[in-house]
């Protein structure tokens, strides 16, 4: 992906402004600010119901969308269509998926991993229907692993 990912928080609001995004403010517990973890959310006009960003020290490593192929209470087909126009997408810029998976009750998967990126792909049939994409940076996502497995159990979810 040419476009890196920042690190300092003086750098996320023009890094989602390049993306078409605005950057919400940053939500922060104590719990999670003393280990240097910060969340927020992000607007995608048009695109998305709920989307939202994770931070380590500064350094963003995550970002997460649930974006509804129709109404809020989206359908099954709905969904199905969303997540096939996304994947071919994502599939036309990066080529195709090297792991896709449909389950038995018809949640459908896709990964790609693009130069330390990891982008995920998600059909939730079954449980209020909606597609979901979330975008990972790989060794920063390694170093939150690394913290939430010796953190408290409360930070683990």
């Amino acid at each position: 992906m040419s476009e890196q990912w920042p690190s300092g928080s003086e750098h996320f609001a023009s890094y989602f402004a390049r993306l078409g995004c605005a950057l919400g403010p940053p939500q922060e517990s104590d719990e999670e600010t003393s280990l240097g973890l910060t969340r927020g959310q992000f607007v995608m006009p048009g695109a998305a119901v709920n989307a939202s960003w994770s931070a380590l020290n500064s350094e963003l490593f995550h970002l997460n969308v649930f974006a509804y192929a129709g109404e809020l209470n989206s359908s099954p087909d709905n969904v199905n269509a969303g997540y096939d126009a996304i994947r071919a997408g994502i599939a036309d810029a990066f080529g195709p998926s090297p792991d896709e998976r449909t389950d038995q009750r018809g949640n459908r998967s896709a990964v790609w991993f693009i130069q330390g990126t990891v982008i995920e792909l998600y059909a939730h049939i079954t449980e209020a229907p909606v597609v979901q994409i979330g975008v990972s940076h790989e060794g920063r996502t390694a170093k939150y692993h690394q913290l939430i497995a010796r953190s408290p159990e409360h930070l683990k979810h």
